[in-house]
């Protein structure tokens, strides 16, 4: 699976670039940010909410993995950084499902993706599809 992660990872920066980041507190990481454009994302399309937009970059994961460095605003600066990243490479749509029923959940929570402007579009099942789309090029 690793391997598998790497090849992933190698292909996605070399045919769109940075797609992730991990964020470190006293030098541990807590956290981490996934994402690309749709098409790197081929199972978003199994989702009941789905599918995500093919000219949107899907933000597959934000997780802090500690349960002690949640709600401290780490999550927040990971999105906040990730947004800024992606209005300066010109992206004008950014999709995710974030899941209503569980904040322990690898795309993040709901309430964290409506704080930032993000809509729901589609509201099939417990990952309703958000989008942030005119909100980007602030």
């Amino acid at each position: 699976m690793k391997r598998k992660k790497q090849e992933w990872f190698n292909k996605v920066t070399k045919e769109f670039g940075n797609c992730g980041s991990v964020a470190y507190c006293n030098s541990r990481p807590i956290g981490f940010v996934q994402y690309a454009p749709t098409r790197f994302f081929p199972r978003a399309k199994e989702y009941a909410s789905g599918p995500p937009n093919e000219d949107a970059i899907f933000l597959a994961c934000l997780f802090i993995i500690s349960k002690e460095a949640r709600e401290k605003g780490f999550g927040t600066a990971m999105l906040e950084n990730l947004l800024s990243e992606l209005r300066k490479r010109t992206f004008k749509a950014v999709e995710t499902f974030a899941r209503k029923s569980s904040e322990n959940n690898p795309s993040g929570p709901l309430k964290l993706c409506l704080k930032h402007d993000f809509k729901i579009e589609n509201d099939e099942d417990d990952f309703p599809l958000g989008v942030l789309s005119s909100e980007m090029n602030r």
